[in-house]
């Protein structure tokens, strides 16, 4: 009985041996793997960054062209330094994907042109040249510039969300897997006890019996329970043995439990954090584009009224110029507090950029828009924030309701922007329907 129990535990050495190998692999595998979802999740954050920035300093080249005022060109120094960050460090962050390598490297072309279309539209007003200016905006050079920077952005985006799924799908896989050969080497341990009880005789079926009750424990994913045997021959070996061998695996589930829940967390809260402004809490840009468009085909198919208002800090520059950014940010955030509490639970809040806020009112037409956009508008003018010293804060707001004609986020987003733009130029702290 001793050779046969002997080379028995041989081969439950080797297999466990394996087992536990394979497992480390896995575990090795599974946390690679999650780091790749991580990275991918980053670059689309990164690229929502660029598009923003890219729109920014638009905004800041519209501003000076319209209104002459050269602090328009502080936006637009900003989104042109901020944009090539991001465009570097995707491509520092893509750089073992040829693939995406190549959309970055059209990218880079077109975003340097159409910067330097901005800046020859920018250079010949700042000369005095402003109808070479116009003409040269009336070209349409810049919108064909950015849309075909859009189309490269969207491209990148669904390839980077089809490697996502597939990253994930890989993941959820090595998941299981880990269990099933957790699984297995439980099945395997309680098949060796059950044959040893079988070739033991009668004379030692108490100490068999202990080792039955502790591998049911065990099975079960109770309390591992050590076999307690005196005898220092066979049998006593093969309680220490088993022992250990148990404590190891015990050991080894819980610590796969763990790395699971966390994985799981840490993917959760990555997806979070993906579609959530860091600074205020509210969606962000890139959640604002796929739920909007949802509602806008639900309006349009159900006939129902959708308005949006688009808000935005009135001279916020001086506030980070004067208290600095760390107060502009704290200003942000007590704004964010207070548009979430003014507006309704149904209507999407959006950090659209900077110190701009878009908020999305399903089943609310333009008028009930505008009454909610006075309110909030009296409840900031009303908002006293120490750090400020009594310095005032207030917003100008633009409001429009969604129309048959709307083909495009853009078209809708454009036309409250004009709202907004009108509420500016006619004095500030104030709303406007388009």
């Amino acid at each position: 009985m001793r050779t046969r129990v002997f080379a028995f535990f041989i081969c439950l050495l080797v297999v466990s041996t394996f087992n536990f190998g394979m497992m480390t692999y896995l575990e090795n595998k599974s946390i690679n793997n999650f780091e790749q979802v991580t990275n991918t999740n980053s670059i689309l954050i990164l690229k929502g960054d660029l598009l923003d920035n890219i729109v920014n300093a638009e905004s800041g080249q519209r501003g000076y062209l319209i209104t002459s005022n050269k602090n328009y060109l502080n936006p637009f120094q900003n989104g042109k330094a901020k944009a090539q960050w991001s465009l570097n460090k995707l491509q520092e962050l893509t750089i073992s994907d040829p693939t995406q390598q190549e959309m970055l490297s059209a990218l880079e072309t077109l975003i340097d042109k159409k910067f330097s279309e901005m800046q020859t539209t920018i250079d010949l007003h700042f000369s005095g040249r402003k109808d070479e200016s116009i003409a040269l905006v009336n070209t349409n050079e810049g919108i064909e510039l950015m849309e075909r920077v859009r189309s490269i952005l969207q491209s990148l985006n669904d390839d980077l969300i089809y490697k996502r799924d597939i990253q994930q799908k890989e993941l959820i896989t090595l998941q299981e897997n880990m269990r099933l050969i957790f699984i297995f080497e439980l099945v395997f341990f309680a098949v060796v006890l059950l044959f040893l009880a079988l070739i033991v005789s009668k004379t030692i079926l108490q100490p068999i019996n202990k080792l039955i009750v502790s591998v049911k424990a065990f099975e079960l994913d109770r309390k591992f329970i050590p076999v307690q045997i005196s005898s220092r021959g066979e049998l006593g070996l093969l309680a220490q043995t088993f022992n250990n061998m148990a404590a190891k695996a015990s050991s080894a589930a819980s610590e796969m439990k763990g790395v699971i829940k966390k994985t799981e967390k840490q993917r959760d809260q990555a997806l979070i954090e993906s579609i959530s402004d860091p600074l205020t809490g509210l969606s962000n840009r890139k959640f604002m584009e796929v739920e909007l468009k949802k509602l806008m085909l639900s309006s349009k198919r159900y006939e129902t009224a959708l308005s949006l208002i688009m808000l935005d800090l009135d001279h916020f520059k001086k506030v980070n110029d004067t208290y600095g950014h760390v107060i502009g940010d704290l200003v942000l955030k007590r704004i964010s507090k207070l548009i979430k509490r003014t507006m309704r639970a149904c209507d999407l809040t959006i950090r659209y950029g900077g110190e701009e806020f878009i908020i999305v009112m399903d089943h609310t037409a333009s008028d009930e828009a505008m009454i909610k956009a006075e309110t909030l508008r009296k409840d900031v003018e009303g908002l006293e924030i120490e750090e400020l010293g009594g310095h005032p804060i207030t917003i100008s707001l633009g409001v429009t309701q969604l129309c048959q004609e709307d083909d495009s986020i853009e078209s809708f987003v454009a036309r409250a922007d004009e709202a907004l733009y009108k509420a500016k130029t006619s004095g500030r702290n104030q709303c406007q329907l388009i």
